[in-house]
């Protein structure tokens, strides 16, 4: 999307060394925990981004639950992790949905 973030389908924890070579500093996921069975789970990616050196946030919320406080706590978690970030969900769909929130409310 921009040089700070990049908006991308979900990934795996085993893939956290490769973005941290990469370049970027930071991961985002937007998906809740237990969406589909097979999925990884919050726990996983704080602990392989942590092996990565990377900086690791969750902030799940479902799309058809997207509110105000969502939208200005991932601008104020946009503002705060170091840059670039790379932030997920199932599709990507949900992601850029969060993103486009924010910068239509003039929030990032």
């Amino acid at each position: 999307m921009t040089d700070d973030i990049t908006i991308y389908k979900q990934i795996y924890p085993s893939q956290c060394i490769k973005l941290a070579e990469l370049g970027y500093r930071s991961v985002l996921n937007v998906r809740p925990d237990a969406e589909v069975e097979s999925q990884p789970n919050s726990g996983e990616f704080a602990d392989a981004t942590e092996q990565a050196n990377l900086s690791y946030q969750h902030l799940p919320f479902d799309d058809e639950r997207l509110s105000m406080l969502t939208v200005e706590q991932f601008a104020d978690l946009y503002h705060a992790l170091p840059k670039p970030i790379l932030m997920f969900c199932g599709t990507g769909a949900r992601a850029k949905l969060l993103y486009q929130s924010a910068l239509m409310q003039g929030l990032l």
